[in-house]
């Protein structure tokens, strides 16, 4: 194998050390999405009047080893809660809703907040995760994009941006949760098979942001797991997990592709 062909990493992601990029300004990451929020970012779009979607997503110790670190990467960035008498975890995900664009593009394709842009922004293309390789073919990104611009590979200041996202997921995960129940939001997608998405108002989520405390813990308040695929439910039913069955206007069930 030709060394000078393999992967470098950078800061735990296999990044190909050929991989050019550049931003040109297309606005194709501002559209058609949900932005991922650190909780503070959550509260300053929250001010603005912005709209802020909250999807979630439970696992337990059944997809990963627990020893592996698949686990400890997704365990540290949820927090335990209960589920009937399973140990479940939940992962909360404040995402901006960019939809069908960000309120904070212009007409002309800037960014009006470009100096207090989100941290997932200022990482873009780069995935966070250790656990999803980087594919330009995968990203909204331009083909132009890729052929000019810095190295990824060696981009030591991307590298500490995507560390610090990390560790704010990590930070902010047990008061994430602690916010979700003190809205009632305990509805959960599982793991690899889809996303639950509530979506509160702007005032609600910034009073339940602002009023809990930065040491919460989640409470004793029972989770459900949404999930459609049988023999999901099967597993599920069979380790005591309480499952949402009754169709409802209080949250959007979106599968994850296979």
């Amino acid at each position: 194998m030709d060394e000078s062909a393999a992967p470098a990493t950078v800061s735990g992601l296999s990044v190909d050390p050929d991989v050019q990029f550049d931003c040109v300004g297309c606005g194709a990451c501002c559209r058609g999405r949900f932005v991922p929020l650190t909780l503070s970012e959550a509260v300053t779009w929250l001010k603005r009047g912005h709209a802020v979607g909250v999807l979630l997503e439970a696992f337990d110790e059944s997809l990963w080893p627990v020893a592996s670190p698949e686990y400890a990467y997704n365990a540290g960035r949820s927090a335990p809660v209960q589920g009937g008498s399973g140990a479940l975890r939940v992962t909360v995900i404040l995402a901006a809703n960019a939809l069908p664009e960000c309120p904070n593009l212009q007409t002309n394709g800037l960014c009006s907040v470009y100096l207090e842009r989100p941290l997932v922004c200022r990482i873009y293309p780069m995935e966070i995760s250790p656990f999803i390789p980087l594919r330009p073919e995968a990203k909204d990104c331009p083909p132009e994009s890729w052929q000019q611009g810095s190295l990824l590979a060696s981009d030591q200041g991307l590298a500490m941006l995507v560390q610090q996202s990390r560790q704010t997921d990590r930070d902010d995960a047990r008061r994430k949760v602690a916010v979700c129940e003190a809205l009632g939001l305990t509805v959960a997608g599982w793991k690899g098979n889809g996303l639950v998405i509530h979506q509160p108002s702007v005032q609600a989520l910034l009073a339940a942001c602002e009023g809990t405390d930065a040491d919460a813990r989640p409470a004793a308040q029972n989770w459900q797991v949404k999930a459609e695929d049988p023999a999901l439910r099967a597993y599920l039913h069979a380790q005591s997990v309480p499952l949402a069955d009754a169709p409802t206007d209080a949250y959007l069930f979106h599968s994850v592709p296979r």
